[in-house]
């Protein structure tokens, strides 16, 4: 059995094609917002909170696949690696049919008028027709994100580089053509951007589907099903986290309606301010992933001891690489805003909300690590009380700086503070109090 290798350049080689794949979504995103933003404030406001709406339902995919991968870890540590193939063919299913229930939710929650929420009409009409086109979204991507858990599992995160990069090209080049129209094609506005995006996953599912039956196609006739009591176990180790993941984006979905009732400005701030938030997640989803594996492999193989050293590697590299692709928000925020703003009094508020999200990524550079080391050894309850706690805060200081005391938007975001601090103190008061490495999973 070949043991896992836990060096700076080991971690590097796993983290960085997730984090270069992850940086095309981040471009997709920034994308997105710029063409929506050549369109209108209010295009660009309803597709954003369309899309925060989107990531935090697509959290219950996310959870279910991120326990797939700490299986999967665990079960290569072990030397058991013909299992991964079982565990993929069985999340595989269950991920499509929760893409198609999550379809139909949508569509009935829309149904009932939720677009009403919106103190501006107008958001809730780009929103409403938004995310008709983008419900059918989860389907491909919940089926991407298992795929993703068998590959980061196995510890081959190279072609997941590969399968975002072609995510990202076909979902830029769909916004250029489909949002104000292009080749005689109509100009869609918000829906256009929601097509490319649906488009573009289904392209990420084709590259890792066909990546796994090029390798494994013999094996894949062959792969049995999980047995019950084992798929038993993967979902009582999953609900915890698709609660903690679902809660966790559905509270930060929150903040921005909350943040459109103060102000079609400010909600357009805090959506620019997102994208530039997702720097951060560039980097950290690479880490958090390679964290999860690295920890769960470890445990697998009974090195129980080489755990810590190898969190305190991944805590610099996460750090040195969030600095490294968000320092501009610290050093010259002014002239990263201004490509999205035409108005002085946006463009300000915006420089000054910048270097507030730079320090909260900075927390985040630590606490992402230590959560996700909570996680990877199985102890996925505790993780889950720990995020519960620090969004009870968060939700209360939110309430507090939009609807009780409104207050300009750098203060509001002064909230990040708050969930990223207390997540790092719960993980460390877990970390150092309890025997957690000894977990089964």
């Amino acid at each position: 059995m070949s043991h896992l290798k836990t060096g700076y350049a080991d971690i590097l080689r796993l983290a960085i094609p997730v984090s270069a794949g992850t940086f095309m979504q981040f471009l997709v995103v920034l994308t997105d917002n710029y063409f929506l933003s050549r369109t209108s404030d209010v295009a660009l406001n309803g597709a954003g909170n369309a899309g925060v709406m989107y990531i935090t339902l697509a959290m219950i995919g996310a959870g279910f696949c991120n326990t797939g991968q700490i299986l999967i870890a665990r079960r290569v540590g072990e030397g058991r690696s013909h299992e991964a193939l079982n565990i993929l063919r069985t999340g595989i299913c269950i991920t499509a049919a929760a893409g198609v229930l999550l379809v139909a939710l949508v569509h009935l929650v829309m149904a009932c008028g939720f677009a009403g929420i919106f103190k501006d009409e107008a958001t809730g009409v780009v929103f409403s027709e938004f995310m008709a086109v983008r419900r059918w979204g989860f389907i491909p991507s919940f089926m991407v994100m298992m795929l993703n858990a068998f590959f980061m599992g196995t510890a081959r995160s190279r072609i997941l580089m590969w399968a975002m990069v072609a995510t990202g090209s076909v979902n830029i080049v769909g916004d250029a053509l489909l949002i104000h129209g292009r080749w005689g094609l109509p100009a869609l506005g918000a829906p256009g951007a929601a097509t490319a995006s649906l488009i573009a996953e289904t392209t990420g599912l084709i590259v890792l589907a066909g990546n796994v039956f090029w390798h494994h196609g013999k094996q894949w006739s062959s792969t049995l099903w999980m047995s019950w009591e084992a798929l038993r176990g993967w979902v009582k180790l999953a609900t915890p986290m698709i609660l903690q993941m679902t809660l966790t984006l559905g509270t930060w979905s929150m903040f921005f309606f909350l943040v459109e009732q103060v102000g079609v400005m400010e909600l357009k701030v805090s959506h620019i301010a997102r994208n530039f938030f997702m720097l951060a997640f560039v980097v950290a989803q690479g880490v958090q992933q390679t964290t999860r594996t690295f920890v769960s492999g470890l445990l697998g193989e009974g090195r129980r001891d080489d755990v810590i050293p190898v969190m305190r590697r991944l805590i610099v590299v996460n750090a040195c690489g969030i600095l490294l692709v968000a320092h501009g928000g610290l050093l010259y925020p002014g002239i990263l805003a201004s490509p999205f703003f035409e108005e002085p009094i946006g463009l300000a508020a915006a420089a000054k909300t910048l270097p507030v999200i730079f320090t909260a990524m900075m927390m985040y550079s630590v606490s992402s690590v230590l959560l996700s080391s909570v996680q990877g050894s199985g102890h996925t309850t505790p993780a889950l009380v720990i995020e519960l706690s620090a969004l009870v805060a968060y939700t209360a200081v939110a309430i507090g700086v939009t609807l009780v005391e409104p207050q300009p938007v750098w203060r509001i975001w002064w909230v990040e503070w708050v969930y990223f601090s207390l997540i790092g103190v719960g993980c460390l008061v877990f970390l150092s109090r309890w025997e957690w490495r000894s977990k089964a999973v």
